[in-house]
């Protein structure tokens, strides 16, 4: 069997994420701006910080051109959740269930995302940094161009999703789950893959370093002499 994934050199990394479009001067959400939010409403240039959100079910959240810092949708069910251009500051979303989750340019910035499950995600030019998402649920979704900075994803499952030109730097992905994902253009240079399940087939295309090429040589069952 042959082997599709390359070794590169860290200086050989070029970054293809885009960046949020953020307003220079956004407005405080006032109460009637969050029960307009709740109710499915789409809010632009607003920022929302310290509210507890936990434990809801919401039909809907969109959200464009705004910044949400300290909030908490931590064990909430969210149907439908759309952001774009969007930063979350020290947010919670541990344990929610996020349906229907599409994030183009947007923000995670040392956000609790253990156990959150954004099962068949469409998510774009999104970065993920000093974030904790141990045991996240990303399975059948489309994580493009993302990237996952010193982000601790061991035991997450990638199983079956999109993950085409998405970066790990400095990212724990210990026992994580790739099973049947697409990691063409993936860059794991900066990752510890250690425990990782993953099949021949599914690393076509994914960029590693010499030793990790050797460490998935050795969970591909390969002997090297």
């Amino acid at each position: 069997m042959r082997y599709a994934f390359c070794a590169m050199k860290r200086s050989e990394i070029i970054p293809t994420r885009s960046l949020p479009d953020l307003p220079h001067k956004s407005e405080p959400l006032s109460n009637v701006s969050i029960d307009l939010l709740l109710g499915g409403s789409v809010l632009e240039d607003s920022r929302a910080e310290a509210i507890d959100l936990s434990g809801r079910k919401l039909e809907g959240l969109k959200l464009r051109s705004s910044v949400l810092e300290r909030i908490s949708f931590a064990q909430c069910e969210i149907r439908s959740l759309q952001l774009r251009d969007v930063r979350l500051v020290k947010c919670d979303l541990s344990n929610s269930v996020l349906l229907g989750f599409e994030a183009r340019r947007v923000e995670f910035l040392e956000c609790r995302l253990t156990g959150m499950k954004a099962f068949e995600c469409k998510w774009q030019d999104v970065l993920v940094e000093h974030c904790d998402a141990r045991y996240a649920q990303f399975n059948s979704g489309a994580l493009r161009a993302c990237e996952f900075q010193s982000t601790q994803l061991q035991d997450t499952d990638f199983r079956a999703a999109d993950l085409k030109g998405a970066v790990f730097t400095r990212a724990m992905l210990n026992r994580a789950d790739f099973s049947g994902a697409k990691l063409r253009k993936a860059d794991f240079r900066g990752a510890d893959i250690e425990g990782i399940v993953v099949r021949a087939e599914d690393v076509a295309g994914a960029i590693v370093t010499p030793a990790q090429a050797m460490e998935l040589s050795r969970l591909l069952g390969l002997v090297i002499k």
